[in-house]
């Protein structure tokens, strides 16, 4: 049995139960889309987020502030597990292809936790040079490409 989508005003109720600090702002009432902002602090800094949400898509995450800090040459990427563009990148908080995230769950229970989590793996990538939040690399992808096609 199919869990039912849940609407933008479910979305945006839950957000304002689970995570008062973040304000909610209607994008298109017709397209039943929504963006929130807050701050949150998973470890050691606190960080501007952007959640972006339309119903039927899938959410998107912005770091606002402060701005994430790239290593050039790292083995992972100068900034892992992130979407382009580069200049203004949404986080890579699960895989798609995996179905890891539906339109039945909650932005509140899943989207959010998984930012924190993301934010925690990228406070130590910062200090080790190691992401340790698992998922695929870009690289990986490629190289997955590669050995199916050669």
């Amino acid at each position: 049995m199919t869990a039912a989508i849940l609407s933008i005003d479910e979305q945006i109720a839950t957000m304002k139960a689970a995570w008062p600090q973040f304000t909610a702002r209607r994008i298109d009432r017709r397209a039943q889309s929504a963006r929130w902002m807050g701050s949150v602090r998973p470890q050691f800094a606190s960080y501007s987020l952007e959640i972006r949400y339309e119903v039927g898509s899938f959410p998107k995450v912005r770091v606002l502030s402060p701005e994430l800090v790239r290593l050039p040459g790292n083995s992972e990427g100068q900034l892992p597990h992130v979407y382009p563009p580069a200049d203004d990148p949404t986080l890579c908080l699960f895989d798609p292809s995996e179905r890891e995230w539906t339109a039945a769950m909650t932005i509140a229970s899943t989207t959010v936790p998984w930012a924190l989590d993301w934010l925690a793996c990228y406070e130590l990538w910062l200090m080790t040079g190691r992401w340790t939040g698992g998922g695929r690399h870009a690289g990986q992808l490629a190289n997955q490409a590669r050995e199916t096609t050669g």
